[in-house]
């Protein structure tokens, strides 16, 4: 559906990726040398590095700058930096290799721009680092952003700076954007080269043929309920990889599905930028009963279990989520 608003979409786009692509080299020069202690456990017990709060530091100012009226939902704050004065200083060195001009306190404020709940109106959502345990094993990881107004997301990119550019040569050259404007279509961005090529999600019809993708990690997804639902599909093994470079991949047709069934609640910032990249390469996003996500609740979208598909097998993937939705979560492993 062709977007009717206000907002300069071709602007919204230029900085979205401009600023993504900033954050994916930064992100990626910290990932090669990252030390031990720079690297903080949450109160989930989830790991956050230097490089999550410099990226949220850096995209944060940047989009303040350019658009101070619009807040933002992030999934860090500067409350561990102001807690440790070298560790804030060691982030704020890393963003003024971007900024130069940016002092410590703008730094600071910029993470801590991302406290917006969420909801009605329009605000950024930001994952500085998605998939922090693939970073941390220098593996998949990605930095997602996404404009939402009104619970519609209109621009969108992941930087996956890990990934491969062609799925086909996984040894070839890495490190893409994925990017999506609400009714223009998706693309794939060569991040060294800035060529971009529009994408659409695979034309395979059979789910039985089809490849699904899951996380690596399986404290995020339940393997065991994913793998049922591929059986009763007659599917194989999955592909897994870490971070939003999943709904990458079933953007431009390397897997056909993406199953992410947890325990709680996901977060916009792990769904939203994704999400609508792979509807707008053609494919579709809903919860397990076939609903849309709702991006308009506050912090998360309300939902545990989802998946994101090529629309051709959705439902097919829906008949065979029927039985794993009734079952027990005992299966969750």
């Amino acid at each position: 559906m062709a977007y009717s608003g206000s907002h300069d979409l071709a602007l919204l786009r230029k900085v979205v990726v401009e600023v993504v692509e900033k954050a994916c080299h930064l992100t990626s020069k910290i990932q090669k040398n990252i030390l031990h202690e720079e690297v903080l456990k949450k109160e989930d017990f989830s790991p956050v590095t230097i490089a999550d709060f410099a990226s949220q530091a850096l995209v944060g100012h940047i989009l303040h700058q350019a658009f101070p009226h619009i807040p933002m939902v992030g999934e860090e704050d500067a409350s561990a930096l102001r807690a440790d004065p070298k560790l804030a200083t060691k982030v704020s060195d890393h963003v003024k290799e971007f900024i130069a001009d940016i002092s410590l306190e703008e730094v600071l404020g910029a993470l801590d721009r991302g406290n917006h709940p969420g909801g009605e109106g329009t605000f950024w959502v930001l994952d500085p680092i998605d998939g922090t345990k693939g970073f941390l094993r220098k593996e998949q990881f990605a930095v997602c952003l996404c404009l939402i107004e009104n619970g519609q997301v209109l621009v969108a990119a992941l930087g996956c700076p890990n990934l491969p550019i062609d799925s086909a040569l996984p040894d070839g050259e890495k490190g893409c954007v994925f990017i999506g404007v609400k009714g223009k279509g998706a693309s794939q961005m060569n991040i060294s080269t800035k060529k971009e090529f529009p994408i659409c999600v695979s034309s395979s019809s059979d789910a039985s043929k089809a490849t699904y993708v899951e996380s690596l990690e399986s404290g995020h997804s339940s393997h065991g309920r994913h793998a049922e639902i591929a059986s009763a599909l007659g599917m194989g093994a999955p592909l897994r990889m870490d971070s939003q470079c999943k709904f990458g991949v079933v953007a431009r047709g390397q897997a056909s599905l993406y199953l992410r069934i947890s325990k709680t609640p996901q977060y916009i910032w792990d769904i939203a930028a994704g999400a609508m990249i792979v509807e707008e390469a053609g494919g579709r996003v809903t919860d397990l009963t076939g609903r849309a996500l709702q991006f308009s609740l506050g912090r998360t979208v309300g939902v545990a279990a989802l998946f994101a598909s090529n629309g051709l097998i959705h439902d097919q993937v829906l008949a065979a989520c029927a039985p794993a939705e009734d079952s027990s979560h005992s299966c969750f492993v």
